[in-house]
C-alpha cells in the first residue's frame, strides 16, 4: 500500500500527463483544423489585421484582452476593455516585458496564450486536491480527465483569463477545504474577484465553510471573520479604478451594452433561450445542408446553431449538479450554481444564453460529478469519447473565427 507521499507523487505525475496530454491534442488540433476548415469572414472586421497577426487562439475576447495587456483601459466605443477584469492582462503584459520582447500584437497574443498554459497546472492541481479528499483518488483522476476533455477545454489554451481565474478560485476552495487555511482563501478570491467579476461569487462558500467551521462559535476563530473582507477585494480595488479614470465605479458593467447585453428575469430568458435554440435547431435540418455536404456548409450551419448548444450546456450543467445535490457539499453546489445561472441572465436578445458554454467551464463541481460517474468506466469512456470529439467540433469553430461562447 502507498503512504501519503507515494499517492502524492502518484497524482502530480497524473495531473501533469493529463495537462500535456490535452494541452498539446488542442495545441495541434488547433493547428489543423484551421488549415482545413475555412476562416469567418468575420475575421476581416476584427483587430487581426492583417489575417494571421493574431495568433489562432487569439481570437474574439482574446483580441481585446491583446489590446488591454498593450494600450490599457480606454474608454468605449473606441475599445470596449473596462468589461474585462485586470489581473490576467496584467500578467500577460508583464510577462511580455520580462522577456524582453517588443510589445506588438503578435507578441502579445502568443504570451497571452503561455499565460493561460502556465497557470493551467495549478487548477488541475487544486481540483484534484479537493476531489481526492472528499472522494478518493479514483474520482479525483476522472474528475481531471473530465475537466482536461470537456466540450469547451480548448478555451484554456486560449488568450483568456479561464485557466487563470480557474486556478485561483479553485485554489481559494481548495485552502479552505483541504488546508483549513481561510486567509490563504480569501487572498485568492480577492485575486478571482479581480480576475472576472463571478469571482464575487466565492465569498458564499468561504462564508458558509467558515461558518460550518464553528467560526461563530468558536472564540479563537471568531476573529478570523475578519478575513472574509479580503474576498471581494480585488472587485473592490477595481471599481475604485473605475471611479477614478472614468466616474463610474460599475463601467464594467455599463460597457457590456456595446455588446447588447442586458440583465433579464429567468422566465424572460427561458423564453427567449427556447426561442432561439428552436431556430438553431431548424437550421441543421436543412435539407441542403445534407444533400451536398461540405466543410463550409457544415461549419456555417454548426455555427448558427449556436443557440442550441448554448441552451444544452445549460440544462446539462444544471442537471449535473442537481444530481450531485446528494453528493457533493453544500458549498461546492452552490457556488456552481452561482456561476451557471446569474451569468446565463445577461445575455443579447438575439443569443440569450450567449457566452454560456464557456461559463460552465468556470463552474468546476460539475467535474466533481461527473468525476463520480468514473466509478462505471463504461460510461464514463463514452462520455469522454462523445465529450472529446464535440470539443473538436467547437475548436474548429473557434480558430476560424467563429462564435463559440
Amino acid at each position: 500500500m502507498r503512504g501519503k507521499g507515494g499517492q502524492r507523487v502518484s497524482g502530480i505525475r497524473f495531473i501533469l500527463a493529463a495537462y500535456a496530454g490535452s494541452r498539446l491534442f488542442y495545441l495541434i488540433a488547433g493547428l489543423l483544423l484551421v488549415r482545413l476548415v475555412p476562416t469567418s469572414a468575420y475575421q476581416l472586421t476584427t483587430m487581426d489585421v492583417p489575417p494571421g497577426s493574431l495568433n489562432i487562439w487569439s481570437h474574439w475576447d482574446g483580441q481585446h484582452y491583446v489590446a488591454l495587456a498593450r494600450d490599457g483601459y480606454l474608454h468605449p466605443p473606441r475599445d470596449v476593455s473596462p468589461a474585462f477584469f485586470p489581473v490576467y492582462p496584467l500578467l500577460v503584459r508583464s510577462f511580455s516585458e520580462l522577456s524582453g520582447d517588443h510589445l506588438s500584437q503578435g507578441i502579445i497574443s502568443w504570451w497571452g496564450t503561455a499565460v493561460s498554459l502556465l497557470f493551467l497546472p495549478l487548477a488541475f492541481y487544486f481540483i484534484y486536491g479537493i476531489a481526492r479528499q472528499a472522494w478518493g483518488e479514483s474520482v479525483a483522476k476522472g474528475t481531471i480527465l473530465a475537466l482536461a476533455f470537456f466540450p469547451t477545454t480548448f478555451f484554456l489554451n486560449a488568450t483568456y483569463s479561464e485557466s487563470l481565474f480557474l486556478a485561483v478560485s479553485a485554489g481559494s476552495l481548495w485552502a479552505i477545504r483541504v488546508r483549513k487555511n481561510l486567509l490563504l482563501a480569501c487572498i485568492l478570491a480577492g485575486v478571482a474577484s479581480a480576475t472576472r467579476n463571478v469571482g464575487v461569487f466565492l465569498v458564499v462558500p468561504l462564508v458558509y465553510e467558515w461558518i460550518k467551521g464553528g467560526g461563530l462559535k468558536n472564540g479563537s476563530q471568531r476573529w478570523q471573520g475578519l478575513y472574509l473582507a479580503l474576498a471581494p477585494s480585488g472587485l473592490i480595488i477595481y471599481m475604485g479604478y473605475s471611479w477614478m479614470k472614468f466616474s463610474d465605479p460599475l463601467f464594467f458593467y455599463h460597457a457590456q451594452k456595446n455588446w447588447e447585453r442586458e440583465a433579464t428575469g429567468p422566465l424572460v430568458t427561458a423564453t427567449r433561450a427556447w426561442q432561439t435554440a428552436d431556430e438553431s435547431f431548424h437550421t441543421l435540418q436543412d435539407p441542403g445542408l445534407w444533400a451536398h455536404p461540405t466543410i463550409q456548409t457544415l461549419t456555417e450551419h454548426v455555427d448558427l446553431a449556436n443557440s442550441l448548444y448554448s441552451l444544452a450546456f445549460l440544462v446539462f450543467a444544471l442537471i449535473l449538479l442537481l444530481l450531485g445535490l446528494r453528493h457533493l457539499p453544500f458549498s461546492l453546489t452552490i457556488y456552481g450554481l452561482l456561476l451557471v445561472i446569474v451569468p446565463a441572465l445577461f445575455g443579447r436578445p438575439d443569443s440569450p444564453l450567449m457566452g454560456v458554454p464557456r461559463y460552465v467551464l468556470m463552474a468546476f463541481p460539475i467535474f466533481f460529478v461527473l468525476g463520480l460517474l468514473s466509478k462505471n468506466k463504461l460510461l464514463f469512456g463514452i462520455w469522454l469519447i462523445l465529450s472529446t470529439v464535440f470539443s473538436i467540433v467547437l475548436c474548429a469553430l473557434f480558430v476560424t473565427w467563429r462564435f463559440v461562447a
